[in-house]
């Protein structure tokens, strides 16, 4: 791969992170909100206006969970071909390849 396209699929992978990790909020809060809902319910738990049993209800949190779980998933393969990117980088870099390459390692 050229110099060119390694920076290109850096900075697509880059947007990719960003907008993983706002994603990311989204099983997280749903993940808190069903332990939450069962830690304080009885036999009878609501979960976003519906009654469930407490047994579905504790299928409904692990199901939150892995969606959760294959963000992560996500993630971290998206991190490991960025260091696979980065490492191809060879030479000396410009001013703006190398604020793209640290933007990339902010993400964690």
């Amino acid at each position: 791969m050229s110099h060119e396209e390694v920076i290109n699929q850096l900075r697509h992978l880059v947007r990719r992170l960003r907008w993983l990790n706002v994603i990311q909020l989204i099983p997280d809060t749903l993940v808190i909100y069903g332990i939450l809902q069962l830690a304080f319910s009885s036999q009878l738990v609501t979960l976003f206006n519906a009654s469930f049993a407490r047994r579905q209800a504790v299928m409904v949190t692990v199901m939150f969970a892995l969606i959760d779980l294959c963000v992560t998933g996500i993630r971290y393969n998206d991190r490991l071909a960025g260091k696979r990117l980065i490492s191809q980088l060879s030479g000396r870099l410009t001013t703006p390849e190398a604020e793209l390459i640290k933007q990339f390692e902010r993400f964690k």
